[in-house]
C-alpha cells in the first residue's frame, strides 16, 4: 500500500460542522457494529484520504475501500448532475466534484483502491440506481447500458481533460465498476439514538447492565471522534497509521472479554437479594424490588423507546452523584434508604414514563451501587 501510505492527503473541507461531524462519527460506529453482527473482522481508518477507509484486518493489507459520508437536508435524491457538481474555492478555482474525488482515488492509488462508496441520508435517482443495479450484479455497464456509461464518462472527462486518453480509459473502467452508492439507514435527526439502539441490541446478548453499556458506548464513540480529528502527515508507516487513525474489530473482542467478566443477571439478582434481606427488608419488599429490576432489564431491550433509556440514564447519573456526595454514610442502610426515598421522590416529579415507577427505580438504584 505504498501509494496510499505515501501520497499527500488531498485538500478536504473536513468535518465542517458539528452536525456533519457527529453524523459521520456515528455512521462509522454503525458500520463497525454491522460488521460485528455479521462476524466480519475489520480495520477502519477515520478521516484518511476520505471520511473513512477500510482494509483487510491483516498485518499486510493489499488495498483499501474508501467511503464518503455526505449529509443533505435539501435533496430528496442525488442525480448524476448533483454528484458531479464542482464547488468553487475562495481563489476562484474549482474543487473536484464528489465523484471527481472518487475518480481521483482510483487514479492515484491504482489497484490499491479496491472500491469507493458514497453514503448519504438522501436517496438516488433512477440513473444512479441503474448504474448500481448493473455493477452490483457484476456486469459491465458499458455492455449493459452504453448510453449511461458514456454520459458518466463525459462528466468525468470534464474534470480530467488533460489526462492521457489510454490512462483515463483504464482508470475510468475501474471507477465505473467499483464505485457504489448506498442510502444510509441513519436519519439526520435520529442517528444518535439509532446507533445507540444497535449497540445495546448487541450488548444485550451479554446481559450487560445499562451503566456499563453506556460507559462502553461512550468510550467507543469518543475513540472514533478522537481518531477522526487526529491530524497526520504522509508519508506514514502502516503501524503509525493504525495507531493514530485505525480502529479494528479487536476492540470488540476486548469488549467481549469484559462482557464475560461482568456478573450475569442471575448473579446480580442474588447479590441484591442478599443485600436487601441482610439489611432487614422482608421477602415481599425484596421480591418487589427484584421484579422491578427484571421489568427494567426486559424494557431496556426495547431499543425503540429512547425516552425510557434517556430517563434511566439520567437517574443513574443522579445515583452516581448521590454516592459521591454521601460516600461516608452509605454503609448505614437507614441513611441510604432515606437518601434513596428523597432522590426517587424528586426524580419522579421531573420525569414521567408509564414504565417507570418507584419500584423500578429502586431496582436500578441497587443494581448501580452493587455492580462492580
Amino acid at each position: 500500500m505504498q501509494n496510499i501510505l505515501n501520497l499527500k492527503l488531498r485538500e478536504k473541507a473536513g468535518s465542517d460542522s458539528y452536525n456533519r461531524f457527529e453524523y459521520q462519527a456515528h455512521w462509522i460506529l454503525y458500520h463497525m457494529l454491522d460488521n460485528v453482527q455479521n462476524k466480519k473482522p475489520f480495520l477502519i481508518y477515520c478521516e484518511f484520504h476520505d471520511d473513512m477507509a477500510e482494509s483487510e484486518h491483516s498485518p499486510s493489507p493489499t488495498g483499501m475501500n474508501f467511503y464518503q459520508v455526505k449529509t443533505t437536508n435539501t435533496k430528496e435524491q442525488w442525480t448524476l448532475g448533483s454528484l458531479f457538481q464542482k464547488s468553487k474555492r475562495t481563489d476562484g478555482s474549482y474543487k473536484n466534484s464528489f465523484l471527481g474525488f472518487i475518480f481521483y482515488n482510483f487514479e492515484k492509488f491504482s489497484n490499491e483502491c479496491s472500491s469507493c462508496h458514497f453514503i448519504s441520508n438522501a436517496d438516488f435517482d433512477d440513473e444512479v440506481l441503474e448504474w448500481q443495479s448493473v455493477v452490483k450484479d457484476r456486469k459491465e455497464l458499458k455492455h449493459e447500458n452504453l448510453t449511461l456509461y458514456t454520459k458518466i464518462k463525459n462528466y468525468v472527462k470534464l474534470e480530467y481533460p488533460v489526462m492521457p486518453q489510454h490512462d483515463f480509459d483504464t482508470v475510468f473502467d475501474r471507477f465505473i465498476q467499483n464505485t457504489f452508492f448506498n442510502k444510509s439507514p441513519l436519519s439526520l435527526e435520529g442517528h444518535v439514538d439509532q446507533v445507540k439502539g444497535v449497540f445495546f441490541e448487541i450488548a444485550s446478548r451479554y446481559n450487560l447492565d445499562i451503566k456499563s453499556g453506556y460507559l462502553l458506548l461512550t468510550n467507543i464513540i469518543d475513540s472514533v471522534r478522537k481518531k477522526t480529528r487526529t491530524i497526520i502527515r504522509t508519508p506514514i508507516s502502516y503501524e503509525d497509521l493504525k495507531k493514530k487513525k485505525g480502529i479494528s474489530s479487536d476492540i470488540f473482542d476486548e469488549l467481549e472479554e469484559k462482557f464475560s467478566s461482568i456478573p450475569k443477571h442471575n448473579e446480580l439478582y442474588s447479590s441484591i437479594e442478599g443485600h436487601l434481606k441482610g439489611n432487614g427488608l422482608s421477602n415481599i419488599q425484596s421480591n418487589a424490588i427484584l421484579r422491578g429490576l427484571k421489568k427494567h432489564h426486559k424494557k431496556f431491550l426495547d431499543i425503540a423507546d429512547t425516552l425510557y433509556q434517556d430517563i434511566i440514564s439520567g437517574f443513574i447519573q443522579e445515583v452516581d452523584e448521590l454516592v459521591d456526595s454521601n460516600f461516608d454514610v452509605l454503609d448505614d442502610f437507614t441513611v441510604k434508604n432515606e437518601l434513596l426515598e428523597n432522590l426517587i421522590e424528586a426524580f419522579l416529579k421531573q420525569h414521567t414514563h408509564q414504565e417507570i415507577n418507584s419500584i423500578v427505580l429502586r431496582g436500578v438504584f441497587y443494581e448501580t451501587i452493587l455492580s462492580e
